[in-house]
C-alpha cells in the first residue's frame, strides 16, 4: 500500500506540473505575461524503528527511513523582461526594466553615472569600498527605490564575520546585510563626506543596497490599476499588459477592464484617479517620452490626470510604479495584488509608446516540458499497475496450500 500511495504522489505533482506548463503556452501570445514554473519537493521522511514487545520503545533499533513520494509546492513566476513589439496603436505602452538578466545591482559607471550592473561577482576594494568584479562602486538605494548618487557602500570592519564572508556573501536577502551574533553589519552606507547614513535593517526603509534578480524576485515595474474584488471593494492591482483602451466616459482602462490609475511623487499609487484623454486635442500619438502626456499646436493636453470625480489632482503623474515581486499575489494572468508588506517606490523603468511587452514564454522548452511529464505520469502509471498487480497476487496466494 504504501508504494501506491508513493506513486499516487507522483500522479498527482505530475498533473499540477502539466497544468502550469499548460498555462504557458496558452498565454504564449498574452502582452505581458510571465511564464512560471513548477518546483516539486518530497514528502516527510518517515523514520523506519524495530521494537521489541512490550518494550514501550525502549532500546530500539534504527532500521533507516522512507520516503513518501512526491509534493506539489508552488509554481514560481518568472519575471524576465518580455521581447518589446511595436504594435502603432497609440495607446498601446510597454514597460523596459532596468534589469535584463541575472542578478542585478546599481553601479557607478563612467564619469559618475549610475548604471545597472549584471553580476555575482563583487569584491572589497580600497577603503573598504565594495564593488563589481570590475571595479565598479556599488550604488545604494534610498527609501523611495531610487540609486543615491555619490553614496557609496563600505564593507564593516567591526563585522566579525568580514574575513570569511567575500564577495556576494557580505548581502543577504535582496542585499540585505548579514548581521553578526554582536548585532555588527555587514556593510555601512557612507555619503560623499563620509558620514554613515545606513543600512536599515530588513523590512526598514531605506537605505539598503538593491540586489535584484531579473527571473525571480526583486524589484520590477508594473502599471497600477483598481482592482474591483468580489465583494465589491476597490482596490489596487498590478498589471504589465500595456494593451490599454479608452472607455465611454473617455478614461484609460487595461485588457482587464479595470482603470488605469496615476501615482503620487513617492510613486504611491493613487487609487481614486483616473488617466482622462482630452477631447479638445487632436493628434496622431498620445503619449510621449516614458508615457508623458503630449502638447498639441493649441496648447491642449493629450490626456488630463483627475480625481473620480473629474475634478484635476495636482502633485500626479501617469507612470509604473516598482515593487518587489516577492511580496505580491497572482491575479489572474497578467495581473498581481499588493499584500501587507508591499511597499511602492519610484519606478525606473522606461516606458515605449505604440509598443507592447510580448509574454516571456519559451514555448520550445515548455513543449519539451510537456512531453517530459507525460512520459513521467505513463510511468508512474505503469508502476501502480504493477503495484496493484503484486498487491492481488499475495492477497490471493495468502493461506493457500498448493495441490489443496
Amino acid at each position: 500500500m504504501d508504494g501506491l500511495s508513493t506513486v499516487g504522489s507522483g500522479l498527482l505533482a505530475d498533473q499540477r506540473l502539466q497544468q502550469v506548463v499548460m498555462n504557458n503556452l496558452t498565454n504564449s501570445t498574452t502582452p505581458g505575461f510571465k511564464q512560471s514554473s513548477g518546483e516539486l519537493m518530497a514528502f516527510p521522511q518517515q523514520l523506519l524503528e524495530r521494537y521489541t514487545l512490550g518494550s514501550n520503545g525502549q532500546g530500539a533499533v534504527p532500521l533507516g527511513v522512507v520516503n513518501r513520494g512526491a509534493l506539489f509546492q508552488e509554481a514560481v513566476p518568472n519575471f524576465q523582461q518580455g521581447s518589446i513589439q511595436a504594435t502603432g496603436q497609440p495607446l498601446d505602452l510597454a514597460i523596459q526594466d532596468p534589469l535584463l538578466g541575472g542578478t542585478s545591482v546599481y553601479a557607478q559607471g563612467a564619469g559618475g553615472t549610475v548604471q545597472v550592473a549584471n553580476t555575482l561577482s563583487f569584491v572589497v576594494g580600497k577603503g573598504g569600498v565594495i564593488e563589481t568584479a570590475n571595479g565598479s562602486p556599488i550604488v545604494p538605494v534610498g527609501a523611495n527605490g531610487a540609486p543615491l548618487a555619490g553614496a557609496r557602500v563600505v564593507a564593516n570592519p567591526q563585522y566579525k564575520g568580514l574575513q570569511q564572508y567575500k564577495g556576494l556573501q557580505l548581502f543577504g536577502e535582496s542585499g540585505s546585510p548579514v548581521v553578526d551574533a554582536k548585532g555588527q553589519p555587514s556593510y555601512h552606507i557612507e555619503l560623499a563626506n563620509g558620514k554613515v547614513i545606513g543600512p536599515a535593517t530588513d523590512g526598514a526603509p531605506g537605505p539598503y543596497v538593491q540586489m535584484a534578480s531579473a527571473v525571480t524576485g526583486g524589484m520590477h515595474s508594473f502599471f497600477a490599476v483598481a482592482n474591483v474584488a468580489a465583494d465589491g471593494k476597490v482596490g489596487i492591482a498590478l498589471t504589465r499588459d500595456g494593451q490599454l483602451h479608452m472607455g465611454n466616459n473617455r478614461l484609460l482602462y487595461d485588457a482587464a477592464g479595470q482603470r488605469v490609475l496615476a501615482v503620487g511623487a513617492t510613486g504611491q499609487p493613487i487609487g481614486n484617479s483616473a488617466i482622462e484623454i482630452n477631447p479638445n486635442y487632436h493628434g496622431t500619438n498620445v503619449f510621449g517620452a516614458d508615457g508623458a502626456p503630449l502638447t498639441n499646436a493649441a496648447g491642449q493636453p493629450s490626456y488630463k490626470i483627475v480625481s473620480t470625480t473629474g475634478a484635476p489632482l495636482a502633485n500626479a503623474q501617469f507612470r509604473p510604479v516598482a515593487v518587489n515581486v516577492a511580496t505580491l499575489q497572482a491575479l489572474g494572468q497578467t495581473g498581481y495584488l499588493p499584500t501587507a508588506t508591499t511597499k511602492y517606490a519610484q519606478s525606473t523603468a522606461t516606458v515605449k509608446a505604440g509598443a507592447l511587452e510580448q509574454a516571456n514564454v519559451n514555448t520550445t522548452q515548455n513543449t519539451v516540458n510537456m512531453l517530459q511529464i507525460y512520459r513521467n505520469y505513463e510511468a508512474n502509471q505503469v508502476l501502480s499497475q504493477n503495484i496493484d498487480s503484486t498487491i492481488k497476487l499475495a492477497v490471493s496466494s495468502v493461506g493457500s496450500v498448493p495441490g489443496l
